[in-house]
């Protein structure tokens, strides 16, 4: 079963999650912003950001968003123009972002950090498959602008908070900066460390982006509404002043549990109640303060996968005990890794590897209700009904909640 994750660990692992989930229902709202700038809202599982300026020269898109919004997206452009994408520009690499470059790079230029395509062809993407244009054709390593549409566009690399290849985005004439996940509103901020985000400097890279702007701009950030200069300074100083708090807390040997239960983020502000990721802020310096390299290990996908691309799942299954005995510390060994590879195999329709990395992940965490739910599903594709009902009711018995699995047993006890 494709379990549902909260928004912050499906960031970790979203250039798979949007390969693998079924197609959704995508709805955009489109707001004018200036004369030739619009801004929409699309929402897809989850609301991304996406800015489009549209005039003489074609469309240029700033994180033109997932694939699966993208026959959405374009009718909406069509609309609005019958000129063609010419130009697209990534505030950072996480596919929520970028995994629509595989259809509009065929045409247009893909311009992102210098730092996108090394983390695109990193071992966090190797099952998104990228094609080659998807990846950028110019890369930004120093403040950049040009003229589009009769506007100038500044990009503004400012990396090592959010991501490592952040890019700050800004349309002068039309006082709108597109900051994607490094200055917010409503919420505290998402660190990637597997990307080479950081919390240390969070807040002072925050306030420099900030002093790039004049106090009449209107922000975009990659997921929420859009915010004013004030609501971004109110944004910098709750980074200044919660990192020290939860500092204080871990040095005295609180667990995030007891800080969240303690609400050690109340003083900060009088609606940081509203705030509603303060459990994740907490988790995530705590994790910096706590665990070697930022707890970041090796992808086990990765190694995994490219054997997989050769061999069969059964070089897959020895490559992985072998991994596990002679680097035990060095790969990130855990239930999700192996579901995820499973579920790609069975998008490839390779049911028999799939099926046998189902049975590993059975093998290794045979308490875990999700393993036999997901080993079920393969059977069930590959037409072992008898197979297929056993591991759902194994999965139910551990887990009487899991509604999935209820209804696939009802779905394949049905005459």
């Amino acid at each position: 079963m494709k379990t549902s994750k909260p928004i912050m660990y499906l960031m970790g692992l979203l250039t798979i999650s949007t390969m693998l989930l079924a197609q959704p229902k995508t709805t955009i709202e489109t707001t004018k912003m200036s004369e030739t700038l619009y801004h929409f809202k699309v929402t897809t599982f989850y609301p991304v950001s996406t800015l489009a300026s549209i005039g003489p020269d074609g469309i240029l898109l700033v994180d033109p968003g997932m694939e699966q919004s993208y026959a959405e997206l374009m009718k909406v452009l069509a609309e609005l123009s019958e000129l063609k994408v010419t130009k697209v520009i990534n505030t950072h690499s996480h596919d929520h972002h970028t995994s629509m470059n595989k259809y509009l790079g065929e045409a247009a230029e893909i311009v992102a950090h210098a730092a996108s395509a090394e983390l695109m062809r990193g071992d966090l993407d190797v099952l998104v498959e990228w094609p080659q244009n998807a990846f950028p054709s110019m890369s930004i390593d120093s403040e950049t602008s040009f003229v589009f549409n009769g506007e100038e566009i500044r990009l503004i690399p400012i990396a090592g908070g959010h991501c490592k290849d952040d890019l700050l985005v800004y349309f002068p004439d039309s006082k709108v900066a597109c900051t994607g996940g490094v200055l917010k509103s409503g919420s505290y901020p998402m660190v990637d460390f597997a990307r080479g985000g950081d919390f240390r400097g969070f807040p002072a890279l925050a306030r420099k982006a900030l002093s790039f702007f004049p106090d009449d701009v209107s922000f975009v950030q990659s997921h929420g509404d859009n915010f004013d200069y004030t609501q971004a300074s109110e944004y910098v100083e709750r980074l200044d002043r919660s990192i020290p708090l939860i500092k204080k807390a871990v040095s005295s040997g609180k667990t995030p549990t007891e800080m969240i239960d303690e609400n050690i983020l109340s003083v900060v502000a009088d609606d940081d109640h509203a705030y509603p990721n303060r459990g994740f802020w907490i988790r995530t310096i705590h994790r910096g303060l706590t665990m070697e390299n930022n707890g970041v290990k090796k992808s086990l996908i990765a190694p995994l996968f490219h054997v997989l691309q050769e061999g069969r799942g059964s070089d897959a299954v020895k490559l992985y005990r072998d991994l596990k005995k002679s680097n035990p510390d060095d790969y990130g060994f855990n239930e999700n890794a192996l579901n995820i590879l499973g579920y790609y195999l069975l998008g490839k329709d390779r049911l028999d590897d799939a099926i046998k990395i189902f049975k590993l992940n059975v093998k290794e965490y045979p308490k875990a209700f999700n393993v036999y739910d997901s080993l079920g599903e393969a059977y069930m594709n590959k037409g072992d009904l008898r197979r297929a009902k056993r591991n759902y009711k194994k999965s139910i018995r551990i887990n009487p909640e899991n509604q999935n699995g209820i209804d696939m047993l009802e779905k394949l006890s049905s005459p």
